[in-house]
């Protein structure tokens, strides 16, 4: 299991740690976005933001269980960078069976979860019917699709060109779904080796529940069997009976499965 949860986190962190190095120089003093590696994980931040998407401790306890030495080293880095909150994200590997008790006591809570979801690309849906039309795309596209996802996620003006910094770099694909030649939907692939990460799924309100994910998701399969992957992963908020999570029922039914729920713990700056 430790070893399946760790490609699937990497898969994850190579799409967030290439999106922030890929941010151009004006996005990046708009909003402080930087990479600071760490002796366990990687802390991501835009200092300029607060955004939790983009305030993150990834790869905590992927090699091992975290010293205290390393968790110190985490907590100094969230307070020298300037973010006013971090997630500290968990998967659950050997190295953080008690690492979420470890970051209790260092005053950083449990604050939600997301949920892992992963698919074998074999018995692939087929595209149907419908008047939805997905391309992949260039980035002569990629003001309409950052557009589009900052959009759908509520991020501020100033971070909204960052998703389209990496359309056209290596190992990236970029898709936008079409109605009568209006774009609707977004979505990204990032290919690494055997496995593919999906995200930037988005949909522009007024369009909603035309299917455009539904197409945009059978695409990247397809897509992603041609290029010899094995499989594919994407994250999603929790289902729970106190909430639904749309992308979730959405990707039940294309044959995704639940492979972990990833418990995200809150670090606030005190004062």
């Amino acid at each position: 299991m430790s070893d399946d949860v760790a490609a699937l986190e990497r898969a994850e962190i190579e799409a967030s740690v290439d999106l922030c190095r890929s941010a151009a120089p004006e996005i990046v003093e708009q909003t402080g976005i930087a990479v600071r590696e760490l002796d366990d994980g990687i802390v991501l931040a835009a200092t300029r933001l607060d955004v939790l998407a983009l305030n993150r401790a990834v790869g905590v306890g992927l090699g091992g269980r975290p010293s205290d030495a390393a968790l110190k080293q985490m907590v100094e880095a969230f307070e020298s960078v300037g973010s006013p909150r971090f997630f500290v994200q968990v998967p659950p590997t050997a190295g953080t069976s008690d690492l979420g008790p470890r970051l209790e006591e260092l005053g950083i809570r449990h604050f939600n979860n997301w949920m892992r979801l992963r698919r074998d690309l074999e018995d692939l849906p087929e595209a149907r019917p419908s008047s939805v039309v997905v391309r992949q795309i260039g980035p002569e596209a990629a003001d309409t699709f950052s557009g589009i996802v900052a959009a759908a996620f509520g991020y501020p003006p100033t971070i909204a060109p960052l998703t389209g910094c990496v359309i056209g770099r290596a190992g990236w694909r970029h898709y936008m779904a079409f109605e009568d030649e209006e774009p609707i939907g977004t979505a990204a692939m990032l290919i690494e080796g055997e496995a593919a990460w999906f995200g930037f799924a988005a949909t522009a309100a007024e369009h909603r529940g035309r299917g455009a994910q539904t197409a945009l998701v059978v695409r990247r399969l397809q897509d992603a069997a041609r290029e010899g992957c094995k499989w594919v992963s994407v994250e999603t908020a929790e289902q729970t009976p106190e909430r639904e999570a749309p992308s979730f029922r959405n990707l039940s039914r294309l044959g995704f499965s639940v492979a972990y729920t990833r418990p995200n713990y809150l670090w606030l700056r005190e004062g």
